[in-house]
């Protein structure tokens, strides 16, 4: 005698639309919707229309993470025509935490519809992309690695909140990116005779992005420059350009630029200016010697104090050890 319960799709009263609502109801639960998420899933294309209908009627909230979960369940079950309806959507949000939620939701969406590199998908997120910079529009476009996104991209180093997206998408274009971010790092935008926040957030990005690609020593002309910023990240990210590209005869120039910059810059520039110095300490000895000289010739309290000296010393000693 077989025991085993039936089935639930066997019983009495069962119907797969019945319990496909019931589930989009328990997304609305912060509790059991991401259980609720992956059971719609396992519906296949008769959850569709419900998510669908849940996103599309739903109202936008600052506890974003029920519409997030019928956009996954949608992404997973391979609905992009919904998805890129839901993305044309210009809704306007005057709430301002509304809106960060519902920007959340967008975000999901972008990433999830750039599985399709088409180029309906990649050209509604050019348009979006020009209508409001969102991270998962960045990343979807980077995704896409194609030549077109790329000013896309560099506009996006000048937002605080897309920027990282933006870095990782520009690194991962494997050198194509190199002729527009060294545009983007010689480029300014003043403001009488102030350069803009975001422009100079804008270089430091670029420049770091250099700092950390394979580029060819011919661009180091285009580049020398940034030994003269007044900005500590840009001349530390031009010298550690200048380590690897710079002439023999250019590198004491690179030193002397980092021992000018090295007192006022932020604590988390201090280690890799000191590698570059590190990297460059035979053609820089002598004046990392005179710093040293000079700083020890303060007051006993005032050295203890010298954040700069100190480091210089370390850094001597080192490379005293290694030989």
């Amino acid at each position: 005698m077989d025991e085993r319960k039936p089935a639930a799709e066997s019983m009495p009263g069962w119907h797969p639309n019945s319990e496909i609502q019931l589930r989009i109801e328990r997304l609305n639960s912060l509790v059991e919707g991401e259980q609720a998420r992956m059971e719609l899933v396992g519906f296949g294309a008769a959850a569709i229309e419900p998510l669908k209908e849940f996103l599309f009627s739903g109202r936008p909230s600052g506890i974003f993470q029920p519409r997030q979960w019928a956009v996954e369940a949608l992404g997973t079950l391979g609905a992009k025509d919904v998805l890129l309806e839901y993305l044309r959507r210009d809704e306007r949000i005057p709430d301002p935490v509304v809106q960060h939620g519902e920007e959340a939701v967008r975000n999901t969406a972008a990433r999830l519809i750039a599985r399709w590199k088409t180029d309906d998908v990649f050209d509604l997120l050019v348009e979006l992309a020009h209508k409001r910079i969102l991270p998962g529009i960045v990343t979807a476009l980077g995704a896409f690695r194609r030549k077109e996104a790329l000013p896309i991209l560099e506009r996006a180093l000048e937002d605080d909140v897309a920027r990282p997206a933006a870095e990782e998408a520009l690194a991962g274009f494997g050198g194509e990116e190199i002729e527009i971010l060294v545009s983007a790092v010689r480029r300014k935008r003043m403001n009488e005779d102030q350069e803009v926040p975001s422009s100079r957030r804008r270089r430091r990005s670029a420049a770091e992005l250099l700092s950390n690609s394979r580029i060819e020593p011919g661009l180091w002309p285009q580049l020398r420059f940034l030994l003269e910023e007044d900005d500590s990240e840009l001349v530390i990210h031009g010298a550690k350009i200048a380590t690897l590209l710079a002439p023999d005869t250019e590198k004491t120039n690179a030193v002397a630029s980092i021992l000018r910059v090295l007192p006022d810059s932020p604590w988390y520039l201090k280690e890799e200016a000191t590698k570059c110095l590190e990297a460059l300490y035979s053609w820089g000895e002598l004046l990392i010697e005179n710093q040293i000289a000079w700083r020890s010739e303060e007051p006993p309290l005032k050295r203890i104090a010298d954040d700069t000296l100190l480091t210089l010393l370390r850094l001597r000693r080192h490379m005293h050890d290694r030989g």
